[in-house]
């Protein structure tokens, strides 16, 4: 980041500025933890209770099959299925790369990968879909 010193109103400050983001003063110490759709983060003394919102078909469930959601965001590292591709329920289909540790995206039932939103080296942000699955039930 590059520190800049900034007045406005009487009053100066630093600024460091990054690619897409501005600290003003001193950066507070920020502790998160994830708790299946909960996230809590801890703020300069105070604490916050935050729910995941997934889209409203996510939410639902897809008729046809289910979702694939990032559960942090990361760059996709490695993908190991394309569309089309039969998967079994465990099997490793992406591999995401958050926080400097490798987190594998597995399938959460056997069926066809129906839809594969993501490609090598893309940024995802949390909650955002990865890949779509049609359950070996609903096939046919």
């Amino acid at each position: 980041m590059k520190s800049v010193r900034l007045r406005h109103r009487g009053v100066t400050r630093e600024i460091r500025l990054g690619a897409d983001s501005a600290v003003v003063g001193r950066s507070p110490r920020v502790v998160t933890a994830v708790a299946g759709d909960q996230i809590f983060v801890w703020c300069d003394g105070a604490s916050y209770a935050f729910e995941r919102v997934r889209s409203a078909r996510a939410a639902a469930g897809s008729e046809h099959g289910s979702d694939l959601l990032a559960p942090m965001p990361g760059r996709v590292r490695k993908v190991f299925a394309a569309a089309g591709d039969r998967v079994e329920r465990g099997m490793v289909l992406i591999v995401l790369e958050a926080m400097k540790m490798e987190h594998a995206i597995r399938a959460p039932q056997d069926g066809t990968l129906k839809r594969l939103l993501v490609k090598e080296g893309d940024l995802v942000d949390a909650g955002v879909e990865l890949a779509e699955i049609v359950a070996s039930a609903a096939e046919g």
